[in-house]
């Protein structure tokens, strides 16, 4: 009877620990994967992939465009203003989808804020010519003259995009990113591109850009 009995209290310790260990990374996933009225997801999300890519390739090319190549701190802050001109590109599909002229004019501002902040980053007037003779190439897919704007509608017609709340504040402070959402949710982007992510719930994400570690506190 005391062998069987040990023998079932063992069963069920171990019952437990799985069901704890399989739940563990379903709330991770969870709290990392947000509903689809969350402004930023942190992982396996279709957009994050399309502006992290769409930032590292421009980035990468003003880069070598300006022989800044081996300056991995001015390359890291390159990226983080591309994602982040990436990702406020993609919120006008739904803030001007009936507005042409809205949404040209919100794009103009886009793109001056980004080049403000690349022209701090590169810190060098000559550098920053170069820039601004190669400015359609970067706002291109790929390198072409197509602006980014255009592909953005081009994928919205490939596949549905879901609807994502208005930026209504945005702040870029000596490098330093501020961008709050219509839904509460509040990113922070610093500049060596480590981002901070507080939705109206109370969750914090924070993901480092270095090794790509998330950590969640709720």
């Amino acid at each position: 009877m005391k062998r069987t009995f040990l023998l079932l209290t063992g069963a069920a310790s171990l019952a437990l620990a799985t069901a704890c260990n399989r739940d563990k990374p379903a709330a991770v996933d969870a709290a990392q994967t947000p509903s689809a009225d969350t402004a930023v997801v942190v992982r396996n999300d279709s957009d994050t992939l399309v502006y992290q890519d769409q930032a590292y390739r421009t980035a990468d090319q003003v880069a070598a465009d300006l022989s800044l190549t081996n300056d991995t701190a001015r390359v890291r802050r390159l990226r983080t203003t591309y994602y982040t001109r990436a990702e406020r590109v993609g919120d006008l599909d739904a803030q001007y989808a009936d507005d042409t002229a809205g949404r040209y004019a919100a794009t103009r501002q886009i793109n001056t804020d980004t080049d403000t902040e690349v022209r701090t980053i590169v810190g060098d007037d000559a550098k920053y010519r170069t820039y601004e003779t190669n400015r359609s190439r970067y706002y291109g897919d790929g390198g072409s003259v197509t602006t980014t704007t255009t592909t953005t509608t081009t994928e919205t017609a490939s596949r549905p995009r879901r609807r994502r709340p208005r930026i209504v504040k945005y702040e870029n402070k000596g490098g330093e990113v501020k961008i709050v959402y219509s839904n509460g949710t509040t990113v922070k982007i610093d500049k060596d591109g480590d981002r901070k992510v507080e939705y109206a719930n109370g969750t914090k994400v924070k993901r480092d850009a270095d090794d790509g570690q998330v950590k969640v506190k709720n």
